[in-house]
């Protein structure tokens, strides 16, 4: 029985989906979360989009939406929290400036953070608090606000 991998099977079939294909994957997926937004159903794009791995569409709708956890439930704000720490490790400073918006209302309107996204996302800014300019003050601020959640 020849596996995927083995000679009989080109690469191509069984490899990662061409670019075409998956730039048509992510318009459809942000065509399907802009509707939801239109209809005023924020929530479910949040989870919707909370859901797939693309963080562009993530990003791309909290740039739509602005600071919305007040919109979010418990677990759709804790799944969200965790994909933005992903974020922060993964890509530095390339989405602060939608990140950090977020993550300041979400601690001013006192969301439930748990103490392992705490630390976690407090982690994830330090080292974007050596950033030059707003970067790194924003990142120092929240850390700041961050630490307080924890008393």
């Amino acid at each position: 029985d020849p596996s995927p991998s083995s000679a009989f099977y080109p690469r191509k079939l069984f490899g990662a989906a061409s670019a075409a294909d998956s730039e048509a994957a992510r318009q459809a997926l942000w065509e399907s979360i802009t509707a939801l937004v239109e209809e005023g159903r924020v929530a479910d794009a949040y989870k919707r989009v909370i859901a797939e791995p693309d963080e562009q569409c993530l990003v791309r709708l909290m740039q739509t939406t602005g600071p919305a956890p007040k919109h979010l439930d418990a677990e759709s704000n804790s799944r969200l929290i965790r994909r933005l720490i992903h974020i922060l490790q993964s890509t530095q400073n390339e989405h602060c400036g939608v990140i950090f918006p977020w993550l300041s209302t979400a601690v001013k309107v006192k969301i439930h953070f748990t103490a392992s996204q705490l630390e976690d996302l407090s982690s994830a800014l330090e080292p974007l608090t050596a950033e030059p300019g707003s970067t790194g003050d924003e990142a120092k601020m929240l850390i700041t606000a961050i630490g307080s959640l924890r008393r």
